[in-house]
């Protein structure tokens, strides 16, 4: 009976390698555990020309590497580092009023972070020109604002 010709241990480490470099450009380490999988299916093709026990070393160090590997790469690589960005770092920032805020619209403008935003408070006060206040959220390209404590 023939041999398939894939079956052999150059094919497992180049498809093993292939997987290993497309890691680069796919986020999630799901390349990479079938990459490790392929380096298990190419030692066993090394000992034995048998496809079967290729298939069951590739598929069980795959899912080794999957649920162990994986979670441990996962916490390390996309942890939260806690630093706030673009629009979030805004949030707790102090501002100052550039446009009236009428008591009824609760409608103004804002300069905060050195922009000028359209800006909402969250209380029916009136709030004049120089006045600070303390961004509280960000809703699209409008500033949901509170007037500062007086500190």
């Amino acid at each position: 009976m023939e041999q398939m010709d894939f079956f052999q241990w150059h094919w497992w480490a180049g498809v093993g390698l292939v997987l290993c470099i497309a890691e680069i450009f796919v986020p999630g380490f799901w390349l990479l555990c079938l990459g490790i999988g392929c380096v298990a299916g190419s030692v066993v093709a090394v000992i034995t020309p048998e496809p079967t026990a290729q298939l069951l070393a590739f598929s069980a160090l795959s899912l080794v590497a999957f649920f162990t590997m994986r979670p441990l790469l996962m916490k390390r690589m996309w942890k939260d580092t806690g630093v706030r960005t673009n629009v979030d770092a805004l949030v707790g920032q102090r501002g100052r009023v550039t446009q009236d805020f009428e008591p009824g619209l609760r409608l103004g403008r804002v300069s905060a972070a050195g922009d000028d935003w359209r800006a909402e408070c969250t209380t029916d006060r009136a709030l004049r020109i120089g006045d600070l206040v303390d961004v509280v959220r960000v809703e699209s390209n409008t500033l949901i604002v509170k007037p500062a404590d007086p500190a």
